[in-house]
């Protein structure tokens, strides 16, 4: 009879064992010591940065900024005065001094024509013949035309002007209401400038965004982030591409939260304590309100304000993984003031005691197991 039983709990044993070596307890995610695993090293090498949320690392993000545009197209500035580029069109009015002159006719001493810049960069005037119009200023090509029909004309007198801008316009593409190209003003265009002239947004500045693309170079930002900060509301240049696109910031959350996965913002700024809410809390019977996780990247210059030892082993772009304890009252007050970023990461690890009642059931069904397979022994040794 003892045997017997040896051999149950030596087959419950086994099944145990082979559970075990065959993959570990189902998780949403990693557990706490898998995160930030114990070690006497205050900086173990690991592929990203612990950080504890506290006040201090709240008021250092509170400074930071999100910058692409001007780190990108470097300091704004106006885009110059006129200029005449090829395939634009003049206006040009000559004038004579006199009558019986190369443009007198029945209306007077003068002529108006159009004319459009060749792709040579130059335009046909009668009785100058070709002028360089292109790369230059309409006061510069008044001169040269004048200096041309010297000699010519009775004391001539020129006036240019660009009626019709293509080699110095934009484009603007997307979810505006009038997308098309235009041309650049004297004074200069701005990216919320040219928006307006194509008719604005279509959605809530907080979920449009800008893609500006000027040569090989391209950045993108959300339309808030330009109102916000007017340095990032920089000169648009000839030839820009502007696309206006629908694209709510999203954060993703996952583990002991009722509901997981992607999550609109749905508000201009969102603070993590409101993200919590809005991916239902945290569950009761699951989750460790110690181990509250927030996955994200940062430019190394807010690292280094956060941790000045930092060693610069990931670059620019640093991985790190903010750590809560909401078990600490003072976190709320910190997760309050602690602003998402889109596509950003929540994360709430299992309790210890729910990974044990995972384990305890597994070695139930192991147990339940190896009694059906004694069970099956007997019954086989009666037969």
């Amino acid at each position: 009879m003892r045997s017997r039983h040896v051999s149950g709990l030596a087959l419950v044993c086994a099944a145990v064992g082979i559970l075990a070596g065959c993959s570990t307890l189902p998780a949403a995610g990693p557990s706490t010591t898998q995160i930030d695993p114990p070690n006497t090293n205050p900086d173990p090498i690991k592929d990203y940065l612990v950080v504890d949320l506290n006040q201090q690392v709240v008021d250092i993000l509170s400074q930071y900024r999100v910058a692409p545009f001007s780190n990108r197209f470097a300091a704004p500035r106006p885009a110059p005065g006129q200029i005449v580029g090829v395939g634009d069109v003049l206006s040009i009015n000559l004038f004579e001094a006199g009558q019986g002159g190369l443009f007198a006719s029945a209306y007077g001493a003068r002529v108006a024509l159009q004319q459009r810049v060749d792709t040579d960069g130059s335009i046909s005037v009668p009785y100058a013949g070709r002028v360089k119009a292109a790369g230059e200023s309409p006061q510069v090509v008044e001169r040269r035309i004048v200096a041309a029909l010297e000699g010519r004309a009775i004391q001539p007198q020129a006036l240019v002007q660009i009626t019709e801008t293509v080699s110095r316009s934009f484009v603007v593409n997307g979810e505006v209401s009038k997308p098309g190209r235009y041309p650049i003003t004297a004074a200069g265009d701005r990216v919320l400038d040219v928006l307006a002239t194509a008719g604005g947004a279509k959605q809530e500045a907080f979920e449009t965004r800008v893609t500006l693309q000027r040569g090989s170079s391209q950045a993108s930002a959300v339309m808030k982030d330009l109102i916000d900060n007017q340095s990032e509301n920089v000169y648009v240049q000839p030839n820009d591409r502007i696309y206006v696109t629908k694209d709510p910031e999203i954060f993703l959350a996952f583990g002991a939260v009722p509901n997981p996965g992607p999550i609109n913002f749905g508000i201009e700024k969102l603070s993590l304590l409101e993200a919590v809410g809005k991916a239902g809390g945290l569950i009761d019977q699951r989750s460790d309100p110690s181990a509250f996780f927030l996955f994200r990247y940062e430019p190394a210059s807010a690292v280094r304000s956060m941790r000045p030892d930092y060693n610069g082993r990931f670059g620019e772009k640093v991985p790190v993984v903010y750590r809560v304890n909401l078990r600490d009252p003072r976190a709320y007050f910190f997760a309050r003031n602690f602003m998402m970023r889109d596509r950003d990461v929540l994360f709430v690890s299992n309790a210890p005691l729910t990974e044990l009642q995972k384990f305890l059931e597994i070695l139930s069904t192991a147990r339940n197991v190896a009694s059906t397979a004694y069970l099956a022994q007997r019954i086989s040794a009666r037969l």
